[in-house]
């Protein structure tokens, strides 16, 4: 292996199986290979071939929703590419595989045309954030609603005994019949920013983002690989063809395989949905009453993708399954949840959350940097201060004023950067430092404004004493 691929974690970081071994693929064949993302396309392509013919024991289809969040040029693209490449091949041995990959989202009409036609199969949307956004603003045009309504429903009508009604429109050509368990997996990627400013509360609340399992893809973009690999593995591809071929006769015959489960993994889930229940009973946050609603079922779906992954004849969820799958969703639900506790979620303009998220930021930034590399930040005091720990009113200034949650306030920055602060103050986690030390000690002008944390909130406090630094323990 060249030097690049020396970076990359092992096959055995993957789960066992044909999603693992799909994942090591997709990820061995990126030119910036990223592990995270390889395993959400795995899954998502696993969900759109098996989706239909296999159900949980809770009788629900496989299908899923992923939304991958990744920063600019993290290589969000070698899913839908790897997707792309296994599918071709497949569908070289096994020509009707082809209609596993499905449509773009344009409209609800042409959604369910194809699904009526195609009822399993994974769609790979890009720059996902600009749709939610569309879809959730106030200003969502009726095909934006429709289409949102439609994916809304399609999610939970994968199990063999439901459907989806019959949707008449005024143009005859777009009207459907009913579909029987259509089973559609969405693998959508955007940059975090889009997305979190495109979800608020309501996204929530309509059960559209619960509905998605949410993967924050973390790290720095990896080094160029030099060797990867260009086609898949025969191997591979001959045993993902013998699934497809599976699921292609049993989605023909409408029937399906219900996934077994292990007495053990059963209770398993049990006690996670027991504790669900309890931190639903538990919480007033609607955002977390919602975002923990279908965390079971999630966790359900996954462990049965990996079981079927493992024996496709003979599918069976043991502990092992359940114990990945509900470790996967419960880090994802923590993490969206911190995303919504932190304000960071919804419209950042005059997000006062934020905003008071950010000055902490600035500030714990100020007091932890070299004094030099602050000056350069429009600190404007001299070093004893910065020793002191004081933050000036300048600094926080320079580094909030360009910031969108404070850019794009409806009061202005600058207001919004005095408001922020003021509201750190008035809380006790900041105090304002008295003109008459700042001009006595520091020699700054009276009007200069410059804050500290307050004796209380620290451990120890450097002190000027005698013209020396000393510490009050």
């Amino acid at each position: 292996m060249g030097k690049a691929n020396d970076e990359l974690p092992p096959r055995s970081w993957f789960p066992p199986g044909l999603i693992g071994d799909i994942a090591y693929f997709i990820m061995r064949a990126a030119p910036h290979p990223n592990p995270q993302i390889a395993l959400t396309g795995a899954i998502a392509l696993f969900a759109g071939i098996t989706g239909k013919a296999y159900n949980t024991y809770t009788f629900a289809g496989l299908n899923v929703y992923i939304l991958v969040l990744a920063k600019t040029a993290m290589g969000k693209e070698a899913a839908n590419s790897g997707i792309s490449k296994l599918l071709a091949a497949i569908s070289a041995k096994i020509p009707a595989a082809k209609t596993f990959k499905g449509p773009m989202l344009i409209s609800s009409a042409g959604l369910l045309k194809w699904m009526a036609e195609n009822p399993s199969c994974v769609s790979v949307v890009g720059e996902f954030g600009y749709k939610l956004k569309a879809w959730h603003s106030p200003k969502a045009s009726p095909n934006d609603e429709m289409l949102k309504a439609v994916l809304l429903d399609l999610y939970g009508k994968s199990g063999h005994d439901n459907s989806v009604d019959p949707m008449a429109y005024s143009d005859a050509a777009k009207s459907t019949g009913p579909i029987k368990a259509p089973a559609l997996s969405l693998l959508c990627e955007s940059v975090p920013s889009v997305v979190n400013e495109a979800l608020n509360e309501q996204a929530v609340a309509s059960g559209f983002v619960p509905r998605f399992y949410v993967v924050y893809v973390e790290g720095n973009r990896a080094r160029f690989q030099e060797d990867l690999i260009g086609t898949p593995p025969d191997d591979l591809v001959d045993r993902l063809a013998a699934v497809a071929a599976k699921c292609l006769e049993l989605n023909s015959l409408q029937k399906v395989r219900v996934v077994a489960i292990s007495d053990d993994a059963k209770a398993m889930f049990r006690d996670f949905s027991d504790w669900i229940t309890d931190q639903v009973n538990a919480s007033s946050s609607e955002v977390q009453r919602e975002l923990l609603s279908r965390a079971h079922l999630k966790a359900v779906k996954l462990a049965s993708l990996q079981a079927v992954a493992c024996s496709f004849e003979n599918p069976v969820v043991s502990v092992a399954e359940v114990d990945w799958a509900i470790h996967w969703v419960q880090e994802q639900t923590a993490k969206l949840l911190s995303q919504f506790e932190n304000g960071e979620m919804g419209f950042v303009g005059g997000n006062e959350v934020m905003q008071q998220n950010e000055v902490r930021r600035a500030f714990q930034e100020c007091i932890q940097s070299d004094y030099d590399k602050v000056l350069k930040t429009n600190y404007r005091g001299p070093r004893t201060m910065h020793l002191m720990q004081i933050v000036t009113h300048s600094y926080l200034s320079n580094r909030l004023y360009r910031l969108p949650t404070f850019k794009l306030d409806p009061k202005g920055p600058s207001q919004a950067i005095q408001r922020a602060i003021r509201g750190l103050v008035d809380n006790g986690e900041l105090e304002e430092v008295g003109a008459v030390e700042l001009w006595d000690y520091y020699g700054e002008a009276r009007r200069a404004k410059a804050y500290r944390e307050p004796v209380k909130n620290t451990k120890s406090k450097l002190r000027l004493e005698n013209g020396g630094i000393t510490f009050d323990l």
